[in-house]
């Protein structure tokens, strides 16, 4: 080797030439998520989930996360249940201001458009110290990420349903301007429409939707100063299903002996009344200040105004005429000092709600004006492994009501007398959690977390008294009702990985005056608009608990396995008997093939079995519980990259829901005296982002 080298190096000057060869490598994205460090009890929707779940409402949204149920009014209109509570007990963050509309109602949906937002998190156990009063069934979140400043960025969303014969759309813009460093905007406009949806064997007269949504953002930071402001607009009009509004009493009980419609009904995208017409405003402004030395400053102030009409058939007036209008306005501010370890805190609202005269009819709550002061503090001490976590907080609430409502002065009379009624209450509380993590090694930890809660009366429970038009049902408030008192108890043992990961809830909560709205088997309710089930608003100690498993294993290199379970005991310990609309023990199973992971292509089969609700009490509602169900789903998904050195991709999906067009009804649904649940639905989307 030593000689050939020296021969070479004899023989002259050598001349080495250099092959010029580009080769591109794909972009790398390095992304991770910040979790609060605390004791609650949390899980995040995966962006794989909020993907599959687009052109869904906000509480199917929410669903796909173990605890988490529906209640709904037919196809359309949905709530969110946590461990079997739902309604005002959720309280709800959007964009970091506290959801307010007419949520009181069981069928009076959240106001929140899903595509406004990024982050989907379910915090569970009474998180009232932070979040304020009630939050007995925990706290839905729902926000927006950080504003991409770099360049101009965005999506677009277009999907089609084939259930309903509608599209839903979405465009996003985001950006920042060359003029002004560390300013961001973004803007995003959301729409849908769909017709009559359509069981397994019939169409749901009268159940189309559509939507247009609206919302746009600002962020500026200089030096220490943080601004932000956000508004937004939700815009929606739902049909009523026409069987749920009949005319006679022998009508009523003949629909409900019969299970389905006695009507035949055609697709149409035509919106009639019975229907709900709402509109949702929700603006803020936020400022944080950094002291330095982990001191922070923190104030927001928000604004909202939800605007809710319902119509029903009229035979004197014109039905564009609203049977109920309603507008709420909300005012809200919240100013913090945080600094590691403390949080020290004030929160204040104002709320008026006013009926629009004009409708010729007895609105069903009365005018309102709530005035709201909570005080709270919270404490963190890390000792290596473990947390503590300290709070407590102190609420009052002054609320002042005027409307009218019925009494019989003789009880031979068969029509009632109208009488004004006003009303002013105090209400105050103090409440408090204490809460522990357990960091076992860098994968398992277990937390336990107690915590009291309350919740005031809300104006219908207190003072309903007439037909409620969007829900098909007469109810009845309780003048004397108290306010709720809750304690709940959470522990968890969770495992994070990316092969196995895993995590177990069990609560136990027991609810001093826990207010509930009970069907009236033995009473309908006859008035000109029609007969209508008589729901009547009361109240008893109530002990909730269950378990819920969220769990998924990765093996084989492209096989996932998923499954989310959930079960809720619930009695009444006054009467020592079952509590109505608790949900049914009920699981979901799903199994993924990656066959191109690098371009996240998959194919997901999903099996869904809800439990006939054997815990209620035979007699107490006009018909009962159906019978248990299964319901199989598949999802196909794949991502497209638009040349190598480009960051534009385009996703495509298509998912069958109800595979087997399964005819079924759920416990949960409060239609379901007169109809069926949703047949099969293909549902393709494309995802445009750049």
């Amino acid at each position: 080797m030593l000689r050939i080298l020296f021969l070479c190096m004899m023989l002259g000057p050598w001349t080495v030439i250099l092959a010029q060869h580009h080769e591109t490598i794909e972009e790398v994205k390095v992304s991770a998520k910040r979790h609060e460090q605390g004791t609650a009890v949390r899980q995040n929707l995966s962006q794989e989930e909020i993907d599959e779940s687009k052109g869904k409402t906000l509480a199917e949204r929410f669903s796909n996360l173990s605890g988490v149920s529906l209640l709904s009014s037919g196809h359309s209109i949905l709530k969110p249940v946590i461990n079997g509570l739902h309604s005002n007990r959720i309280l709800m963050l959007n964009q970091g201001v506290k959801h307010e509309g007419q949520q009181w109602g069981m069928e009076h949906a959240p106001e929140i458009d899903p595509f406004s937002a990024d982050d989907f998190e379910l915090i569970k156990g009474a998180q009232a110290v932070r979040y304020g009063a009630d939050a007995l069934a925990g706290v839905l979140i729902s926000k927006s990420r950080s504003i991409k400043t770099d360049s101009l960025h965005g999506a677009i969303d277009l999907l089609g349903f084939s259930n309903g014969r509608g599209f839903s759309g979405n465009v996003l813009l985001e950006g920042g301007l060359k003029s002004i460093s560390n300013l961001g905007w973004k803007a995003q406009l959301s729409g849908k429409k769909l017709g009559n949806s359509k069981t397994a064997d019939y169409y749901l007269g009268n159940t189309g939707v559509q939507e247009l949504n609206f919302s746009g953002q600002v962020q500026y930071k200089l030096a220490n100063h943080a601004f932000d402001a956000y508004y937004s607009r939700f815009q929606t009009e739902l049909g009523v299903f026409y069987g749920a509004h009949v005319g006679n009493i022998n009508d009523i009980l003949a629909r409900i002996a019969h299970g389905e419609p006695l009507e035949h009904y055609d697709f149409s995208y035509d919106i009639q009344a019975p229907k709900q017409d709402v509109s949702h405003q929700l603006a803020r402004l936020n400022y944080q200040y950094s002291f330095g030395n982990d001191l922070r400053l923190e104030a927001q102030y928000g604004w909202q105004r939800n605007h809710r009409k319902e119509f029903d058939r009229r035979r004197a007036v014109a039905d564009d005429v609203p049977m109920a209008d309603m507008v709420l306005d909300n005012h809200s501010l919240e100013l913090l000092l945080k600094k590691k370890g403390y949080t020290i805190g004030m929160q204040a609202g104002n709320q008026v709600n006013n009926n629009t005269p004009g409708t010729g009819t007895t609105p069903i709550i009365p005018n309102f004006e709530s005035w709201s002061i909570g005080l709270f503090g919270m404490h963190q001490q890390v000792w290596d492994r473990f947390l503590l976590e300290l709070g407590w907080r102190y609420d009052f609430r002054y609320f002042d009501a005027a409307g009218y409502r019925y009494r019989y002065n003789d009880p031979n009379e068969s029509i009632p007398q109208q009488y004004l009624l006003t009303d002013q209450r105090n209400f105050h509380n103090f409440s408090g959690s204490v809460g522990g993590k357990y960091q076992l090694d860098s994968k398992w930890a277990i937390r336990s977390n107690v915590g009291l809660a309350w919740r005031a009366p809300t104006a219908n429970e207190l003072y309903a008294d007439g037909v409620h038009h969007g829900a098909g049902i007469y109810e009845i408030g309780d003048l004397d009702l108290k306010a709720e008192q809750g304690l709940k108890w959470v522990n968890s043992i969770s495992r994070e990985a990316d092969d196995f990961a895993f995590q177990l809830d069990g609560y136990a909560q027991y609810i001093a005056n826990y207010i509930y709205s009970t069907p009236n088997p033995d009473s309908v309710r006859q008035t000109i608009r029609g007969t209508f089930p008589v729901f009547s608003y009361t109240q008893h100690n109530a002990l909730f608990f269950g378990l819920d498993l969220n769990a998924k294993w990765a093996f084989l290199d492209h096989w996932q396995y998923q499954i989310n379970a959930g079960l809720v005991r619930a009695k009444n310990l006054s009467m020592d008997s079952y509590l109505p609309y608790i949900p049914s023990d009920q699981f979901t199973q799903s199994l993924a093939w990656s066959y191109a992971p690098q371009d996240k292509g998959y194919v997901k089969l999903s099996h869904q079995f809800v439990a006939k609700q054997n815990r209620y009490e035979a007699g107490t509602d006009f018909m009962a519980p159906p019978p248990a169900y299964h319901l199989m789903h598949v999802h196909v998904y794949k991502a497209f990259r638009l040349g190598r050195e480009t960051n534009q991709l385009v996703n495509l999906g298509l998912r069958v829901e109800n595979i087997f067009n399964n005819q079924y009804k759920d416990y949960m649904d409060r239609f379901r005296y007169y109809a069926h649940r949703p047949g099969r639905n293909f549902i393709l989307s494309i995802n445009y982002t750049f």
